[in-house]
This record gives C-alpha cells, structure tokens and sequence, in this order.
C-alpha cells in the first residue's frame, strides 16, 4: 500500500491547523483563533494558553489519515522539535487495535505520513511498551502512544495503571533527575494527582512509596506529562466530561487537536469544517442520496432494495468493461427488532423464500450472529450482495461496496441508522465511477411521502453525521430524478428531472392563527391524530414571524427558527438549476502555442516556471530579508517579517540532532535543513540544494554574525525564512516571463494563447465543494445562482450588492459565486498560479462571462496582470467569452451601468 496524496480539503485543513499553530506562537491560541476564525476562543477547562482547536470532519472524511499528518505539522509549527511524543487517544478498544495496526504498517498510508518526516525509526507503541522505550530515545526519535481515553479517565487515579507507581520507569525518572539535578521535574508538581500522598504511602505495603511522599509518582502518566506529549482526540465529541477534561490536564500536553464530525457547538473551538460537497468533489463520497419512500410498508420497500442492486450491478459490470475496476454493489438491510414482525432472521428466510435469493448471498450481522466475520467482502470471489443487521455494526467494520440502504424501522425512531448510512455513503476507493448511477447512493425507507422521509433522513444527517443544513439540502434527491428503470434510463447520458413535489414541514410547536393560515401554502394538516401546521414553499421572513407569534418560551422559538431554515433550505435546492439538471456552458480554458505549427498545451504557471532559471547562489538570493536572531542570556530572540518569537535555549537531551551541542557543525544545520525543504525546493537537485542552503548558513554565521548554536536552535524559523525567500524569488521571475510570454502578444518572443476548447472547465451539478465557514447564509434568495449553496458570501457589503446586480441582470441565465481552487472552480493562469473571478455567468444568448468584482480601484502589479489575463482571454474567445473588471464607480460610471455594458 503506497502513501496517500491528500484530498485538496485536507490539505486546507492542515494548512489551518499550521497557520494556526504559527500565529498562535506569536500572539496565543486565543487571539490567534479569534484572528482566524472570527468567533472567540473557548478556554474552558484547559485555559487561554493552551491551544486546543477542532476539526470538524464529517463521516467518510478521513479523519485518521489527517490526524496522522498533523503530528509532524504540529511538531514544527508549535513544538519546534524533531522528534515529538504524541499520544493518540480513540474512543474504543476495537478503533485502538485497528488504528495501532495501520501506524505500525509499512507502507500503510497512515504511517507513511510519519515515516516521511522521521523515518522508520519511529516508535508507534501502546501503554505497556512505554517502559520498553530507552530514556535516551526520548526527545531523539518521534513515539506516538495510541490508546484509548478510557486509559487515563478515572476519578481514583489509583485506580489505572497508567497513573501507578512503576518501578520498570525507575531509569526513565532517575534519567531525567540526573541531567538537569531534577528541574524538569518541577512541572509535575502542579498537575492533578501526579505526586505520591501520604494516604498512597499508608497504603503501599512494600513500604517504597514511603519515601516518596510529595514527590512525583514513576507513573506512565508523569513520564508522558515530562515530555509535554501532542495530543490527538478522536472522536472528541465524547470527551467533553469532567473526568476527561482531567484525564487530558494530568497529560499536561503541549497541544491538544481534536477530530470529530458532531463536536458540542460550546465547548469546541472548530479551527475548520469540512462540508458534505468537499468530500464528493473529492470522491470520497457519493451524492446525492437517492430516497425512495414506501408507504405501502416493509415489503415494498425490500423489493425496491432488491431492484435497485440488480440494476447496480448490472451498471458495475458495464464500468468495470469500460476499464473502472470491479465493483459488486450491496444492500445494507436495517432489520426491526425482535419481537416486531420482520427482526433479522424472519427477513433472511424472507428473503430466501419468498424473493428467491440464493442463500450465500446473504449475510447477517448482529450482537449474537457474526456472519461478517472472517469475511473479505470486497473480494471477487465473495457472493455477499444482502448484509442484514438491526443496530450497530462493528466498530472499524468496512463496507466499501454499500450502496444501498434499506430500513425496516421508522427513520425517526431507528437506532444507529446513521452508521449504516455511513457505509453506503463512502465512495468505493474513493474514485469517481465512469458510470453515473454507481456515484450515487441510494436509501428505501417505510414513510407515507418523501417530503417526511427526506426530513427524517435530513436530522439523521445533522444530528449525528456532522453535516450541515445546507449540505443536507442538496445531498437528498427524489428517484424521479435520478431513474434507475424504465426505457429513459442511460447512465451516462443526460437525466431527464421531473418536477417533484413541493417540500412541506410540519410544524408541531405552531399554533393555526387565520393570519397564518391565509398566507398561500399554510394549512392545517391532521397527523398522528393531532392537528398541526404544515407549510409547503419557501418561508418568506414575514411569515416566519406570524409562525414564532404562536410559539411560546424562547427555546421552543429557537427550534422552529431552525426547522424553517432547514425547510427553506430544502426548498431552495429543490430549485437551483444543479439540482434541477440544468447543464452550465462549458469554460473554454487558455492554452499556448510556441509556433503556429506547435501542438497546443494548457497554459499554466508550471509551463512559464519551465523558462525560468534561478540565481540561488547570487548575494541577494543568500540573503534572507526580515530574519535576524539576537541572544539575550539562555534565550534567543527572532525576527521574522516583523514578527517577534522566543526560543528558550534548549539542552542535549531533548534534542534529536544536538542542536545546542558545541559539537554541531554548519553542515548538520545544512543537512536537517535539506531534510525538512526537499519538497518546497522541489525544482532544485540535492547538490544544488545543499549548495544554496550552504551559502544561506554561511551568510547567516560570517556576514551577520550569528552564533551557530544560535542558528541550530532557530532552525525552524530559519527553515521557514528560506522557503518563504524563494517563493518570492520564483515569484518575480515568474512575473516577468509571465508577462514575456504571455502578455506581451506580438512580441517575437510571445507564446500564441489561443482558447482550448478541447479542455474545458464545466461545472457539475453536485460538485461545489464551498467551505462552511464562508458559506451565504441570508435572507435574500438567489433565483439564479446554479448551486442551492453560495461560497464566500456576507449579507452585506458591496460585493452582496454585486451578486444581486448579477442575480437580476435580464442577460443572466444563471452564475456562479466562483470558488477559488481547482478542480471546482474556474481559474485563469497567472505567473503566482491561478486567478479565480468572483463571478462566472451564462449568459441567455449563449455567451459566458467572467467577473472579478473590487470595492475600489486596486493599482499594483499583480491586479494589472489578473485583468490583463481575464481581458486576453475574453479576447482570444473569438465572442465566446467577456471579461468585466467592476468596481463601485469608475469613469463617470456605476456598479449596475458598468455590468450592463459588459454584458451587452
């Protein structure tokens, strides 16, 4: 198994969690957090100055691997050390023993992420080897402990292993007393339960802890708290108790991050949310959730489950022909319990004797049948195709072929629906299928309508999967609009969508007034034998307040102003033309020529970088502006573009290479520098590497005058100084051969840029993977944008005014708030990478427009180079394409008159 290439949202998470931890160095986690996020910083139990932020990944998002690339990330951004202690804690035994085995895997993606930062010398143990580990291994080689939080989660500390006094830790502790005449010990003191009592003293009758008293316990639990370990919650949203909260403070860690899809709103601080349409731009889910409701009852809705696999399979075998690799698609069935009509067993001889299905085809998966065990379902030899069970499968259980869901029990009261959910909704090896019906998921569930299914399945998805409202909204389909059967049906041709029928909710805690009753799509519906309001359509401001009138106490008020956000975002993806299978004209991209006669090739900053040749051994190049270190007695004060940081000078023996050794040389900084920038260096040979950063530590050491020790400690800001350097450096060369190239048309030494329309950019109708945090959440309804959600959007401001410009525009057929990474969004090339407009528009006569919007008239070089870019392209589209560069005023002209003129 080779290492993993990270999905582009778990890169942007990391890169918040880095840029976090770097500002959180220079100002604290909590003014750091408020600078980033915008909320403020929850304390709570660990205080202001030790970070411990969130990130909020729902399920099928990869948690694991994420956490695995955030331990050297954290290392160096916040620890600033080589070889870390982290401790790993997970919710459960079995999710211990499975994660342990993928860190202690060669090759396993989830190691390779370490290995690649420290090698295979890594340790990856659990509590009973910690002993194991030699006192000098600590601080030189990376240890992560996986356990679990029950482990360390007691109210008698006496009571765990992990806090007892262990005479196997009496060389770690005598170790550490002896370098440094025990001041490193000192810390321990102030943690909970960490020092031996005179009660623990009474009660020892081997009689060793009698000279103990007051000092701290060879537990595991102090030498994990001695080396300040990086800490990693999974699943953190069961953490937030007392007893875990004490658990963590007696680890005393130097960092605390935590995973979770459902974190407890106010008592985390979510540093990043992914959402659901990240994870399916990604692959690594399928969308939408096809949901058939069955009135009739169970058996409809088993036949339906049965239909719908035949067909799968059938399209599985068509992509696996076509080169897509095999697939075997499978019903996950949820049983009802027993004792009601159809409990597991009762459903198999259903199955087998009533539906003729072969009975090795089923398997069936309870607390007392273990039918999946020693099962390898994704094997082509496996003829499971039916899983049964009724409530939880086992944890670390994996599906990869669930495709479909079938529930016997009611969704509103359904125990653990949402893990069976869960397996169904995971792409196969995360890759989009050649076949349209097999990137779908598919659910067939007992509800007298889909408009109650849907929001049955809408709560399943938020309450407990760690997705919002607005992703929900467009995950869920009705199945005329995505047709398994019937001669219409063509997997890989346009859906014909049919109209469904209009969302309605009821709403319990409303009280029918006739003002309310005569607003259009209100009425009053009796379900369950008790009259309730049910509201079809959009809810219009006005007549949420007429509903919140009739509701008493303020918390029954927060619950229908929430269940009217859910409805109308129901509504509104119901009616984004995405949704509605409305197809976007495709982007005609840019691509160059060298000659006329000259293939054509994408145009990107990759191919202007060819034509670029770097001076990285001229003086200025080994000069680093803004970095400078001064000592100050056994610290190391530095500058770094502006910004102030202290580092304590460090001894021997918590550093993994003997930075701060008088032994060190120029040439081991120069080595661990290689190490660490071999990746932002990519375009450089190791000899040319090391002959750069050669002449970079020289500078630093002759020309400066900075001490070596000095320089070894400040190594990581040194490495940082050096990366950010050459990114400049590349940057301006880049510019000028962008503008050589590429600009200059006509010039003898310019490209031919021509429009590629062989490679378009095309937006796809469930691919808008736009972040949480930025998302449009207003009042005001967009009738035109092409996604039911809009990116990086306020309700206020001049560029909300843009968009509604845009949104009412006569000449608009719809647009989109464009996002600003690929694949999903639409970028022009520029000599930084790529520009992506705010804007992109189809236009009613065919034509598609870019828009970049500014609040005011920006001069700088690299604005003038983004609209030079845009108005080439429009240009080079032979009336295809315009191009509009819009600010509030300009040349005796407003917002509104600019966009008509260029979309005339």
């Amino acid at each position: 198994m080779s290492a993993l290439t990270l999905k582009s949202y778990q890169q942007t998470a990391l890169d918040a969690l880095g840029a976090y931890a770097h500002t959180a160095r220079n100002k604290g986690p909590a003014l750091a957090f408020g600078e980033l996020v915008g909320r403020p910083y929850h304390a709570g139990a660990f205080g202001a100055q030790l970070p411990c932020v969130c990130l909020r990944i729902p399920t099928g998002g990869g948690k694991t691997v994420m956490a695995a690339h955030a331990v050297p990330l954290l290392a160096r951004e916040w620890c600033n050390v080589d070889a870390p202690v982290a401790v790993w804690l997970v919710p459960s035994d079995a999710i211990r023993q499975q994660t342990l085995k993928a860190l202690q895997t060669p090759g396993h993606p989830y190691r390779a992420a370490l290995t690649a930062a420290y090698g295979e010398a890594l340790h990856v143990c659990v509590l009973d080897e910690v002993a194991q580990i030699a006192p000098p291994d600590w601080g030189r080689t990376a240890i992560v402990l996986v356990a679990t939080i029950q482990s360390f989660r007691i109210e008698d500390a006496g009571q765990r292993n992990v806090y007892s006094f262990s005479e196997s830790l009496e060389p770690h502790f005598k170790n550490a007393q002896a370098q440094d005449g025990g001041r490193r010990l000192q810390c321990l003191h102030a943690l909970p339960d960490a020092l031996v009592t005179a009660e623990d003293a009474a009660r020892d009758h081997t009689g060793v802890l009698q000279g103990f008293v007051g000092q701290p316990r060879w537990s595991l639990a102090n030498w994990l708290a001695l080396h300040q370990p990086l800490v990693i919650v999974d699943e953190a949203h069961n953490t937030k108790t007392d007893k875990s909260f004490t658990a963590l403070q007696r680890l005393n860690p130097a960092f605390i991050l935590e995973l979770t899809a459902t974190p407890m709103a106010h008592q985390t601080n979510v540093l990043y949310h992914v959402s659901a349409q990240e994870l399916a731009a990604e692959d690594m889910i399928k969308l939408p959730i096809v949901l058939a409701e069955h009135p009739e009852g169970w058996p409809a809705a088993v036949l339906g489950a049965l239909q719908t696999q035949r067909k799968l399979e059938a399209e599985a075998l068509k992509d696996e022909a076509q080169g897509h690799g095999y697939v075997r698609p499978i019903v996950l069935f949820q049983a009802q319990n027993v004792g009601d009509e159809m409990p597991p067993e009762a459903l198999r001889r259903y199955l087998i004797d009533e539906l003729q299905l072969p009975e090795n085809q089923i398997a069936v998966a309870t607390g007392t049948t273990r039918g999946l065990d020693d099962i390898d379902l994704a094997a082509r030899h496996c003829p499971v195709r039916y899983v049964i069970t009724v409530q939880a499968l086992r944890e670390g259980w994996d599906c990869p072929f669930a495709y479909v869901l079938c529930s016997l029990q009611k969704l509103t009261s359904a125990t653990a629906v949402e893990q069976l959910l869960g397996r169904v909704l995971r792409m196969p090896y995360a890759r989009q299928r050649g076949r349209e019906a097999l990137n779908r998921a598919y659910a067939h569930v007992c509800a007298a309508e889909f408009s109650s299914a849907a929001h049955a399945l809408t709560d399943r998805l938020i309450d407990h999967m760690g997705f919002e409202a607005l992703d929900v909204a467009s995950m869920i389909a009705a199945p005329a609009a995505y047709p398994l059967f019937g001669e219409d049906f063509e997997s890989n041709h346009p859906l014909t969508f049919t109209t469904p029928a209009p969302i309605a909710t009821n709403f319990e805690a409303v009280v029918a007034s006739p003002a309310l009753l005569a607003v259009p799509g209100v009425q009053v519906q009796t379900i369950a034998g008790t009259e309730q309001v049910v509201v079809a359509g959009h809810i219009a401001l006005e007549t949420e307040s007429l509903m919140l009138t009739q509701v008493r106490g303020a918390k029954k008020q927060q619950q229908v102003r929430e269940q009217v956000a859910q409805h109308n975002a129901l509504v509104a993806a119901q009616l984004a033309p995405a949704t509605r299978g409305v197809p976007f004209a495709p982007l005609p991209t840019l691509g160059y020529r060298t000659d006329a006669q000259a293939p054509l090739w994408p145009l990107e900053r990759s191919a202007v970088l060819e034509a670029v040749e770097l001076d990285l051994l001229s003086p200025h190049a080994v000069q680093l502006p803004g970095f400078q270190v001064a000592q100050a007695s056994d610290v190391f004060l530095i500058d770094l573009q502006g910004e102030r940081l202290t580092v304590r000078a460090t001894g021997t023996e918590q550093m993994a290479m003997d930075y701060g050794h008088s032994s060190i040389t120029a040439q081991d900084v120069v080595r661990w520098l290689d190490q660490l920038l071999f990746k932002p260096l990519y375009d450089l040979t190791q000899s040319q590497r090391r002959a750069y950063l050669a002449a970079v530590v020289s500078h630093q050491l002759h020309a400066c005058g900075v001490p070596l020790v000095a320089l070894a400690q400040a190594r990581f800001q040194l490495a940082r100084a050096i990366e950010t350097h050459v990114a400049h450096l590349r940057d301006a060369a880049a510019q000028q051969q962008f503008r050589q190239r590429v600009l200059q048309q006509g010039d003898a030494s310019a490209w031919l840029v021509e429009p590629d329309w062989a490679r378009p950019h095309v937006f796809e109708p469930n691919r808008y993977p736009a972040p949480v945090a930025s998302r449009y959440s207003g009042r005001y309804q967009f009738g035109k944008h092409y996604f039911p959600v809009l990116a990086d959007l306020k309700e206020n401001g001049q560029e909300f005014q843009c968009a509604q410009l845009i949104d009412r525009h006569p000449r608009v057929r719809h647009w989109v708030r464009n996002l600003d990474a690929a694949p999903c969004g639409f970028g022009l090339p520029t000599s930084r990478g790529r520009f992506y407009a705010d804007f992109v528009a189809e236009l009613v006569d065919g034509r598609v427009a870019l828009l970049e919007f500014k609040g005011a008239h920006l001069d700088n070089a690299y604005e003038t180079e983004k609209r030079q870019v845009g108005e080439l392209w429009a240009e080079a589209s032979a009336g295809h394409a315009v191009f509009g560069w819009l600010t509030m005023a300009r040349d005796g002209k407003n917002l509104a008159q600019q966009l008509d003129a260029v979309l005339q």
